[in-house]
């Protein structure tokens, strides 16, 4: 059965994830933040959690696209 998570933001900056993960949260958006170690130090991804149905996740992609984070996008796990 496939499931799908929305990637709401990638970024080297700690800061800038959590301000993500914050706005999402403050939505009633279940997130959490991925760090993954590179050669040129950290990077954070901010993604929400795990949907059974695509339709969920295109509902939550509406949201998130209407609180200005216009590059979230879907994937599919």
């Amino acid at each position: 059965m496939e499931k799908f998570k929305i990637v709401v933001g990638t970024t080297t900056r700690e800061k800038n994830a959590q301000g993500q993960y914050n706005l999402m949260t403050d939505n009633k958006i279940n997130t959490n933040i991925k760090v993954y170690k590179t050669a040129d130090g950290k990077l954070y991804r901010v993604e929400t959690e795990m949907y059974s149905r695509r339709k969920q996740a295109l509902q939550d992609i509406d949201k998130i696209k209407k609180l200005g984070i216009k590059d979230a996008f879907i994937i599919r796990e």
